[in-house]
């Protein structure tokens, strides 16, 4: 597959460089990063500014490795790129959810947002923030809400995302997502929220919507967008798991985040619908794919993550909306070096487990007994935990 001549060599339009703890070529498509030792990094760098360095012959088995997987291509003349080469904080920040508003179209029974105050982030406070998050080597960015698609220049931000080297992920109720708006879309990914069949998913999202989530999934897949979902366990689908898997099996989902909702918001008012954490746990296990908060080294969950909440507020993630760092105003870099890092060796958690969970989600464990204790529902969902010997979300009652 190696080319003679001097046919110049450049990165597909969809990679680019990141300079993270580690060096690393990123495959925005699929979302897949590859490292890069120090001289393969350098080379790319200098294709990328439209010169056309030696390929050494130790070389030659990785440079036919990234032509065959499509990362980078030849071309007659040079292609200049431009890269942004500052390396990272450290920790990286690789997963930035930007809550563009709090406007939603319907009233889930589990929000942990409540009734919004139809606050929206600008656009310009939105632009902002994608170029600095790509200034910092960011990786995925999730354009949240409330319902984003209600955000007055939604479109607006739409048409700019593939200006920037990040992969965009629309996170939707999906019951505004028609064929026409799914044609228009220009995010890499969706993710879709799908709380069980028609019975439990309509139980706590509203008599109709089950069709129209199913509905928007076809239309994002008809328009060659990634589809992912989410799914919270709640007390009105329990039942319904099974047969949940095989739907989303047959449409070829290739994510499912399956999470517990925490006691805030709209959820306070309905303990009808709570699931105690020695029953909830091991649906957990349903769920596959990489998720979006990766952890690492020695830290717990969301390591990688921050959100920006609809008033330019910016805090660990979208559940801790009172404990917040700072404003955008401010700067990204400056509001995510303010972010408190938990190690993993402060947690009060002693199994073999803590390496795989990361001990849990730290907001649910802080409003059932402390910042620092386990994460009950990771516990069952791991078997460390069995036969109710402790539970959750009876201190929240």
């Amino acid at each position: 597959m190696m080319s003679s001549g001097h046919k110049f060599i450049h990165l597909s339009t969809h990679c680019a460089l990141k300079n993270l703890e580690e060096l690393y070529l990123y495959n925005i498509a699929n979302d897949d990063l590859y490292e890069l030792n120090p001289d393969a990094y350098q080379f790319f760098l200098r294709c990328s500014q439209g010169e056309n360095p030696p390929i050494r012959k130790e070389d030659e088995g990785f440079i036919n490795y990234c032509l065959s997987q499509n990362l980078i291509a030849y071309s007659e003349t040079p292609i200049q790129r431009v890269i942004l080469a500052d390396p990272s904080p450290i920790p990286s920040l690789r997963y930035l959810e930007v809550l563009m508003t709090d406007r939603c179209n319907l009233r889930c029974r589990h929000c942990y947002i409540g009734n919004g105050l139809y606050q929206d982030l600008s656009f310009e406070q939105i632009q902002k923030i994608i170029k600095e998050f790509e200034e910092i080597q960011g990786l995925r960015l999730l354009l949240s809400g409330g319902e984003p698609l209600l955000h007055p220049y939604f479109w607006q931000v739409n048409d700019i995302l593939r200006d920037y080297a990040i992969r965009s992920v629309l996170l939707s109720n999906g019951t505004l997502i028609s064929r026409d708006v799914a044609r228009r879309l220009r995010v890499h990914e969706a993710q879709i929220s799908l709380d069980g069949m028609k019975e439990g998913h309509d139980s706590i999202r509203g008599e109709g919507n089950f069709e129209k989530t199913l509905e928007a999934i076809d239309f994002l897949q008809e328009a060659d967008i990634t589809v992912s979902v989410a799914t919270m366990v709640h007390r009105r689908n329990l039942e319904e798991f099974d047969q949940l898997a095989s739907l989303l099996q047959s449409k070829h989902i290739m994510e499912w985040n399956v999470d517990v909702p925490c006691i805030e918001g709209r959820l306070k008012e309905s303990p009808d619908l709570w699931v105690p954490a020695s029953e909830a746990g091991h649906f957990l296990n349903y769920g596959y794919g990489g998720g979006l908060h990766d952890s690492g080294n020695d830290s717990c969950c969301g390591a990688h993550l921050c959100a920006i909440l609809p008033n330019g507020r910016v805090a660990k993630c979208g559940l801790f909306l009172k404990e917040t760092v700072g404003s955008i105003e401010e700067g990204l870099r400056i509001c995510w070096e303010r972010i408190p890092r938990i190690s993993l060796k402060a947690l009060t958690c002693d199994c073999p487990e803590i390496e795989e969970c990361r001990g849990g989600c730290r907001y649910r464990a802080k409003i059932n007994g402390g910042l620092f204790q386990p994460d009950l529902f990771q516990c069952y969902a791991r078997g460390v935990l069995k036969g109710g010997e402790r539970d959750e979300y009876q201190e929240s009652s």
